[in-house]
């Protein structure tokens, strides 16, 4: 199982960090992995870094695009990927502040969906994965 957090990332830092994403990661890895001692310097490049996303219009999309399949549901801001075909289970958590996908597989469907997204980081902390949205080909 897969964990990813994927988060909109201010369009300065995404211009200067588009090349090397590696120091993004970095920077992304030392947030999730602060202690509560850190946590008002660790909210400040929070804050520099990322930008809020749009909720509501990303759950409206992707409600619109998979509602007709037949392996898809959706509660609240959670959707779900259950396709016993291509044995994918896939959870996307949508969040103001970043989106959290869970999946057993390694290129989920809804990365495909969600790479026209702007300014998208994906990260996954257990694996040291790390990658611009826009640059999977799914």
């Amino acid at each position: 199982m897969r964990t990813f957090y994927i988060f909109k990332i201010n369009k300065e830092f995404a211009i200067l960090t588009k090349n090397c994403p590696y120091n993004l990661f970095r920077s992304m890895e030392q947030i999730y992995y602060a202690s509560s001692n850190d946590i008002a310097a660790v909210y400040n490049i929070y804050e520099q870094l990322i930008l809020p996303l749009d909720k509501t219009k990303i759950n409206l999309n992707l409600y619109e695009k998979f509602k007709e399949d037949d392996y898809y549901t959706k509660f609240r801001n959670t959707h779900m990927i259950n396709n016993f075909y291509s044995d994918e289970q896939t959870k996307l958590i949508v969040n103001s502040s970043f989106m959290l996908l869970r999946s057993t597989k390694a290129s989920p469907t809804f990365l495909n969906f969600l790479k026209d997204l702007e300014n998208m980081f994906v990260c996954d902390f257990e694996n040291k994965d790390y990658f611009w949205l826009q640059e999977v080909t799914v």
